[in-house]
């Protein structure tokens, strides 16, 4: 997987809690002990979030925990849709996961994955949308509301749409303006009014210059657990004897 196609943690959490099979996946508890693995029963349903560095367990017991735990990913029906949610990073460009065991590989594994990708990988320039693309309805909503607001809950209320649904919308349109995601909420409108999607006296000037990020609510995230949901803690680490 390539830097270009690794989605926003958000979508990709969401798209992999939504996946018809997800209540089947490996790592979930078994039905009658939730303690353990449905996958494989000689687990503990925490063997994924382990750490898989040396620390709290010996070594020789890591590498089989690791082992079984990869073994179950193998037949795992979402296995694909954790890897890339596993894959997933933050604006900030780090892994949004950053421990456990997602899509068979650990967190180490993914995080040399993502260094030899951006090794090897040149810096792709964006190029902006075609206008028409940013004239839909709800974009422009989500713009002007932009333009006048800078908290998310007014910038969605403004909107009409849910704060998820506006946060998205920002990202969309700071991608196809040919900006990064972390853009500026100034940087953001500047652009759109030079892209004549704004009037520049439709924008408020904001002290703080930058939206905080949103914190999704169960509501808004629909259902999109965070990694703690999805490999439930248990007693203890490590293969059950």
């Amino acid at each position: 997987m390539t830097s270009s196609r690794r989605l926003d943690p958000k979508i990709a959490q969401q798209e992999l809690t939504d996946h018809p099979y997800y209540r089947y996946r490996g790592c979930a508890p078994d039905p009658d002990d939730p303690r353990l693995a449905a996958g494989d029963n000689s687990l503990l349903v925490d063997a994924w979030q382990a750490p898989d560095v040396d620390g709290g367990e010996e070594p020789e017991a890591r590498q089989e925990r690791v082992r079984a735990a990869k073994a179950v990913c193998a037949r795992c029906p979402v296995l694909g849709a954790c890897g890339v949610y596993g894959a997933s990073v933050t604006p900030e460009g780090r892994l949004a996961e950053r421990h456990a065991i997602l899509g068979g590989l650990t967190a180490t594994e993914r995080t040399r994955v993502l260094v030899e990708e951006r090794q090897a990988t040149p810096v792709v320039v964006v190029e902006p949308a075609p206008v028409e693309q940013l004239q839909t309805e709800q974009k422009l909503a989500v713009l002007r509301a932009l333009a006048a607001h800078a908290d998310p809950v007014r910038v969605a209320g403004a909107a009409g749409v849910d704060v998820r649904t506006a946060n998205w919308q920002r990202t969309r349109l700071a991608t196809q303006l040919g900006l990064p995601r972390s853009v500026s909420r100034r940087e953001l409108l500047d652009a759109a009014v030079a892209r004549g999607l704004l009037r520049s006296d439709e924008v408020v000037d904001d002290p703080g210059g930058r939206v905080r990020p949103v914190q999704l609510s169960l509501d808004d995230a629909l259902g999109a657990a965070p990694v703690t949901a999805l490999f439930p803690p248990a007693p203890r680490l490590g293969v059950a004897a």
